[in-house]
């Protein structure tokens, strides 16, 4: 087994704890529905959070041709994974005697899942250059940047209109992204 696979087992461990965390917390909500007033906005964030964990996992096999590796950039790699692990932990409420409010919910922990996911965003930005697949200043970055800079404001801001029109941005970063660089396994486009 080569360090690659040897490592991605860890990473592919981690990504799947964040699903469990996710497709749980859905099921519970759906199993007390009658208590729960849902909120649109986090039903998009909560599927977004499912395609972040497929799309971290499937951008990981870039990572293949990287033949050197430290404990200090396994510890890198498995951050952006456990960020979003943290992030699926925080998007759904705990289950609670009586009526959840998902939108109180969402706005209350808003700036700490926000903040979490620029994070997480922001290390995405790094990783190809701290791994030395490629240099940071590449026109994908911008988009990636565009992300980073949404969901600081998503953190910063509790209104709504901000954060309807940012998860459009988000959602049009991430298709546009992953229809123009991760389309296929491996794929480096916008260089």
């Amino acid at each position: 087994m080569d360090a690659f696979n040897y490592l991605s087992v860890m990473v592919s461990i981690i990504l799947g704890l964040g699903l469990t965390q996710l497709f749980a917390g859905i099921g519970n909500l759906v199993q007390i529905r009658r208590r729960v007033k849902r909120y649109w906005l986090h039903s998009i964030w909560v599927m977004l959070l499912i395609v972040f964990h497929l799309h971290m996992w499937w951008s990981f096999w870039a990572l293949r041709g990287v033949t050197d590796w430290s404990y200090a950039t396994f510890v890198y790699v498995l951050f952006g994974p456990a960020v979003l692990v943290i992030a699926s932990h925080i998007i759904i409420p705990e289950l609670m005697e009586g009526r959840i409010d998902v939108e109180r919910y969402y706005f209350d922990t808003g700036p700490l899942f926000f903040g979490i996911l620029a994070s997480a965003a922001a290390w995405a930005m790094c990783l190809e250059t701290v791994m030395g697949l490629r240099q940071f200043f590449v026109p994908f970055r911008f988009m990636q940047a565009a992300g980073v800079v949404t969901l600081s404001v998503c953190s910063a801001s509790k209104n709504k209109r901000l954060h309807a029109a940012a998860v459009v941005v988000i959602v049009v970063i991430l298709t546009t992204g992953i229809a123009l660089a991760r389309s296929r396994l491996g794929q480096y486009g916008l260089r």
